[in-house]
């Protein structure tokens, strides 16, 4: 019977979708994303996603950078 070590399970956060991957497999970076997200209080979080997760994620980011960009605006002349 074979053996493998140094095997990571990776669990999305969101939608909690997960993978064993061996350590040096391509797929730790480019399908699993640490994300972070800073809250109103200031305190950041951070979040591993899977790509579909992070794909949402980013859309959602791009709607708050742009209720941002509209708010720092507004208040001026």
């Amino acid at each position: 019977m074979a053996k493998t070590t140094n095997i990571t399970k990776y669990t999305c956060d969101r939608c909690h979708g997960s993978a064993y991957l061996t350590d040096g497999d391509p797929r730790t970076s480019s399908d699993w994303h640490q994300i972070k997200h800073t809250t109103a209080d200031g305190v950041t979080q951070e979040a591993l996603a899977c790509t579909s997760c992070q794909q949402e994620f980013k859309k959602f980011a791009a709607t708050q950078d742009a209720v941002w960009a509209a708010w720092l605006t507004e208040g001026k002349d």
